[in-house]
């Protein structure tokens, strides 16, 4: 199934990988072997554990197996599950591996999901963005927001929130999210009415979809880079302050199907500016290297490998 984000529903449904996330973790799957792929000398491992506030997939490498059993959940088909699990990527965040790899498999759960829970879904996470109490739109000098009650409310002559003409940079935005479509939000917010309570604005949004317009043609990095994994901080042992970093690891995810593995290094290396280019880009928007106040331009790659995996990593460190 292939879940379709410029409509509400399409964005809802992928919203549902956290709820699936929370029942994951409810049923203890952290710090349990989820998968074992085989290498000519080693064996790789999948775990999923805490790292920095969030709940990550990550690798280890052993050149013996202990015996631990793979860990499934009770509530998803053993082969989807296996499926899934064989896709996953390391150092990505275990919603975003949800969201890309098991849901498009589970068509029957997501279809059978009633438009109230869909509605409840995207609310939650809406609010855990700040949805309440922040400019939704403004117009001809006025602003709308929802206010403490979940009702869409008119600040007349932008009283509460000081008109901005540059509005894209002050409305209300879900950032850092692979799973809303702000494009979307934004048509259907067009058609919220004040007096509205959330939900039902949500509701609209449900049923919102964009025009299809003929398909553009992708450039050669866009066909290369599936996506960019948020950053990883590490620190060398022997530097115990929490406030810096000694180096960044950032993962590209490739197409696993659509080059032989000699045409995709051809390609890589071909691209390989360009692509680096996008992971900074990606590292300069991120909040959590914001917080250490790092210019991007003290950086310097480090290395950069191709995985058999199908994908870079990019290690930086800072110049000297």
């Amino acid at each position: 199934m292939v879940i379709d984000k410029t409509t509400g529903r399409g964005c809802a449904w992928s919203i549902a990988s956290k709820t699936v996330t929370k029942r994951l973790i409810a049923e203890n799957i952290m710090d349990k072997l989820i998968f074992i792929k085989t290498r000519p000398s080693r064996f790789d491992l999948l775990r999923v554990v805490n790292y920095r506030e969030d709940t990550y997939v990550m690798l280890q490498r052993e050149h013996e197996l202990s015996g631990e059993p793979l860990w499934t959940p009770s509530f998803i088909d053993t082969e989807i599950w296996g499926q899934a699990v064989s896709r996953f990527q390391s150092f990505e965040k275990l919603d975003r591996n949800v969201e890309k790899h098991l849901l498009p498999q589970m068509d029957e759960y997501l279809q059978n999901i009633p438009d109230t829970e869909l509605a409840s879904m995207t609310r939650d996470l809406l609010i855990e963005h700040g949805v309440i109490h922040s400019p939704i739109a403004q117009r001809a000098g006025d602003t709308y927001y929802f206010n403490e009650n979940e009702v869409y409310t008119l600040d007349k002559a932008s009283q509460l929130f000081p008109y901005e003409k540059r509005i894209k940079y002050s409305l209300f935005k879900v950032e850092y999210e692979t799973c809303f479509n702000m494009r979307v939000w934004r048509k259907a917010v067009s058609k919220f009415q004040i007096g509205m309570t959330l939900n039902e604005c949500i509701n609209i949004f449900l049923k919102t979809e964009l025009e299809q317009g003929a398909p553009q043609e992708l450039s050669p990095v866009d066909r290369l880079v599936q996506y960019i994994a948020p950053p990883i901080f590490e620190r060398v042992p022997e530097n115990s302050n929490e406030a810096t970093f000694d180096h960044i690891r950032m993962n590209v995810g490739l197409p696993s199907y659509q080059f032989s593995w000699k045409a995709l290094q051809d390609e890589v290396k071909k691209y390989q500016r360009e692509i680096c280019q996008r992971v900074l880009q990606r590292l300069e928007c991120d909040r959590h290297f914001k917080r250490y106040g790092v210019p991007i331009n003290f950086l310097k790659v480090s290395d950069i490998i191709l995985r058999r995996d199908f994908s870079i990593e990019f290690i930086f460190e800072l110049k000297e």
